[in-house]
């Protein structure tokens, strides 16, 4: 699974990539620069289609950890059919969980910004074989989600906890670790309502088209020194694709995540108080009216 998903290459000689794709760009290549003032509400279903986005089984997940230089990347074990699933939103079938990696720093942006660390779960339709997924336009889903360093001055608990526990014993090259326990759902926003979504491609070689992005805004948080563990990993150097054009990778999120931003309900509770300012005022008038003198 590893070697369809993530090619050991070096990340700063994107030039040098295999693929056509990789090299001269296609119309929905990952990563982008989320600019929020440009993302479509679907209100009327044009690619959320299907209902809410659903998480099943990310509580207890049997994994395999490896180091193979340019990241971690966690592969999930055991019969596909048990592996946790993803469905919903833009996603017309289920989807398997089959690994998951990190990026830092992160490979998308959000209104120019990046972050610390992204981590990419990566899923393949359920009906399908890696091979298959990488020739179909909807093969894959990958959920990204974004960490964020906080500062603290005594020990906390973070969603990076376990992560950080395996991470830990990976430091060389080559190792790897079986039967990995982990509770993934540590890792999600508490509203899995708010999110990105767009049609894009792979971040690395080939560059395959075929992924559909589902990306949690809302950060989890992590220590400085969890952040300097990965770090320490590639020894300073980062892991990640350089921003692609926008050409036709057009970002929707769906209506509760409009209605959830600052800004709008931010609107609603002004033409609220409006109307009560206003039938107050008409009350008043009114009652005054009929004060006799």
């Amino acid at each position: 699974m590893a070697n369809y998903i993530i090619s050991i290459l070096l990340f700063t000689e994107e030039s040098k990539w295999p693929g056509e794709k990789c090299r001269v760009g296609g119309s929905r290549q990952s990563p982008i620069d989320i600019k929020r003032s440009d993302v479509v509400k679907d209100f009327d279903g044009r690619f959320i289609k299907y209902g809410e986005v659903v998480l099943s089984g990310y509580q207890a997940v049997i994994m395999a950890a490896t180091n193979n230089e340019y990241t971690i990347m966690f592969s999930t074990e055991g019969n596909p059919d048990n592996h946790p699933t993803m469905r919903g939103g833009p996603l017309r079938q289920p989807y398997r969980l089959e690994q998951m990696h990190l990026h830092w720093l992160s490979e998308h942006a959000i209104d120019g910004a990046k972050f610390p660390v992204e981590i990419h779960l990566v899923h393949v339709r359920s009906d399908l074989d890696v091979r298959s997924a990488l020739k179909r336009r909807d093969g894959l889903a990958i959920l990204a989600l974004f960490g964020k360093i906080i500062e603290q001055d005594e020990p906390m608990e973070t969603a990076f906890d376990e992560m950080t526990a395996v991470i830990s014993k990976l430091q060389v090259v080559g190792s790897r670790l079986k039967g990995v326990v982990m509770d993934l759902t540590k890792l999600f926003a508490p509203n899995t309502s708010i999110y990105y979504t767009y049609a894009g491609s792979l971040t690395s070689p080939m560059c395959n088209e075929v992924v559909t992005w589902i990306l949690f805004p809302e950060h989890i948080y992590m220590t400085e020194a969890q952040y300097n563990l990965l770090e320490k990993l590639r020894e300073g150097q980062y892991n990640y694709r350089s921003l692609q054009p926008v050409v036709r990778q057009t970002v929707y999120q769906p209506p509760a995540n409009f209605l959830m931003e600052p800004q709008i309900v931010t609107s609603i509770k002004n033409a609220l108080i409006s109307v009560v300012n206003f039938f107050t005022n008409v009350t008043s008038f009114m009652m005054k009216g009929f004060d006799t003198p």
